[in-house]
């Protein structure tokens, strides 16, 4: 962590997918639970995605572990996707977010990119929830089974993956 008079404190991160990046402190959020297959890792920054010009996409960004091993995700807006998602949480998740209701949270879904883009998914089911005010998130399991947990971006309608994956299995 470096911190001088005239600048903010910023920790420096060895990221697997972004190369060696500076993150503000205050740019970073405490998951409430770690995420599956990371135990040991709590504090995540939620960055801009860059486009090739520099300049930062509206509806894609990064959470950037700040925790060894430095994995990141690509995270993208539900409602891009699915203009009436209806994301439902649980009490229990609420409260541990510090939620009364959702004004002030931003929900994001991880996009899960494989070689071939034609196979791209997000997973609705499970979205990360964040409370802006308090700087922690939570990924929730939603209440309802409507969504699911690879919905195909390249699908013209709402069938998800895993569906079209057991028929293709029968």
């Amino acid at each position: 962590m470096i911190e001088t008079p005239s600048k903010k404190a910023v920790l420096t991160v060895r990221s697997q997918a972004l190369g060696t990046i500076e993150i503000p402190l205050d740019q970073t959020i405490t998951m409430c639970e770690p995420l599956a297959g990371f135990p040991d890792c709590e504090r995540y920054a939620l960055l801009d995605h860059l486009r090739e010009d520099g300049t930062p996409s509206e509806s894609v960004y990064w959470l950037q572990a700040t925790e060894e091993p430095f994995q990141s995700f690509v995270l993208t807006d539900p409602w891009g996707i699915v203009p009436d998602y209806a994301p439902e949480i649980s009490d229990a998740d609420a409260a541990a977010l510090g939620l009364r209701s959702f004004e002030g949270t931003r929900v994001l879904v991880i996009l899960t990119m494989p070689s071939d883009p034609s196979m791209m998914t997000v997973n609705l089911r499970a979205p990360i929830v964040v409370n802006v005010a308090r700087r922690t998130a939570k990924q929730v399991v939603l209440l309802s089974d409507a969504y699911h947990t690879r919905h195909r971006l390249s699908d013209p309608g709402d069938e998800p993956a895993e569906r079209r994956d057991d028929e293709r299995d029968a």
